[in-house]
């Protein structure tokens, strides 16, 4: 077993057997800054999230089994180098997009409404908008389906089928969700193409890291939502003005120290993990074997 790709969260090794195994750590990131603290529970939860959403999702995968609390074995497929982002709310980088004008992939319907000022933090989008953008491990970045197809990173079918998929996997997800009385606000997909049959599979994992979710209950349009993902960590950025840090030091190529994390923030962000996987599955998460 080799360690090939040292992630901002996730540890990958390649097996004798040319698959893969995916390590999901405790670390955290937020605006590409991997936190010198960790989460307690965070790997096993975010692994047990991966085998759920592969388990009921209705698209082929790359999941093969459990090899352990924190591990996963996958099959080594060819990946797309875009992540395909669902929208469903106005919130994250969106909004950050749509405050300074960068209307890459918005609908004009949208553009219009924006325009008109009919748009607050955390509306709900007209339609669901398929927002993809570069994969990097620095900082991804926004582009349009005719630039993925142009910069050579998808042919025209296969975007059309990514794009397909994406929009197909949300509404699947917002229906599991829904249930346990969460708002998906939006996602992110990987997808990769099986050598052998052409056909589009979904790939890496899926858990609070790759989508935002709200509490139905508390959601109110025009402030910072109520989080049952790692937002509550961006948010405490913010507020404390580390973002503002990161942003700084990004002009320059570079990445500052992170703060450490106050007591109340990991906890709360354990709580949630572990809450949102027991909601959502309708399960008792199982610290006993972490």
């Amino acid at each position: 077993m080799k360690l090939i790709k040292k992630g901002k969260v996730k540890d990958i090794y390649k097996t004798e057997k040319e698959n893969l195994i995916f390590h999901f750590t405790d670390r955290v990131s937020a605006f590409d800054v991997i936190m010198g603290d960790t989460i307690p529970y965070k790997g096993k939860v975010l692994c047990d999230f991966a085998i759920f959403w592969f388990n009921s999702l209705k698209i082929k995968n790359h999941f093969i089994k459990r090899i352990d609390k924190d591990k996963i074995l996958i099959r080594e497929l060819p990946v797309f180098p875009i992540e395909c982002i669902i929208r469903g709310y106005v919130y994250g980088s969106l909004y950050s997009r749509i405050k300074t004008g960068n209307y890459t992939n918005l609908p004009n319907e949208l553009i219009t409404c924006i325009n008109n000022n009919e748009f607050v933090i955390g509306s709900k989008l007209p339609r669901l908008i398929f927002d993809p953008t570069t994969k990097s491990d620095e900082h991804d970045i926004p582009i349009t389906e005719e630039q993925a197809v142009g910069h050579g990173l998808v042919n025209e079918n296969e975007i059309k089928k990514i794009k397909f998929h994406s929009l197909d996997l949300y509404n699947q997800m917002d229906e599991i969700t829904k249930q346990s009385n969460f708002i998906l606000a939006d996602v992110k997909f990987e997808f990769g193409k099986d050598p052998l049959s052409n056909d589009i599979v979904l790939v890496d994992s899926l858990g609070p890291d790759e989508y935002r979710l709200w509490d139905l209950d508390k959601y109110r349009p025009g402030i910072l939502q109520d989080s049952f993902d790692k937002q509550i960590l961006r948010d405490w950025l913010v507020k404390t003005g580390f973002k503002k840090t990161i942003d700084d030091y990004s002009k320059q190529c570079k990445k500052p120290t992170p703060p450490p994390l106050p007591t109340k923030i990991v906890k709360k962000i354990s709580d949630r993990y572990i809450e949102a996987f027991e909601r959502i599955t309708n399960t008792t998460f199982n610290k006993n074997d972490y």
